[in-house]
């Protein structure tokens, strides 16, 4: 039992800190990712991925912290230099 309750708990954070930047991103923030970057307003992001744009909006925050920016216009720019 207890050997259990050690591995559960430190694979995910092993896994958590392995992973940055892009390859950080789920598909879902991916997509938000690049129709931010081709100048699309939230509420635009939300209807193309069937979403509300509450939630394109806490993918956006969670797609800045992973790529440790804080701007639409870093989205596009991170995907520019990363294509």
């Amino acid at each position: 039992m207890e050997e259990h309750g050690t591995s559960a708990t430190s694979a995910p954070r092993q896994g958590r800190a392995a992973t940055a930047g892009w390859e950080a991103l789920t598909e879902t923030e991916r997509s938000i990712a690049h129709l931010v970057s081709d100048g699309l307003t939230n509420r635009q992001v939300s209807r193309r991925v069937s979403l509300s744009p509450h939630t394109v909006n806490y993918h956006l925050r969670a797609i800045f912290r992973k790529l440790g920016i804080g701007s639409r216009v870093e989205v596009a720019r991170h995907i520019t230099h990363s294509a």
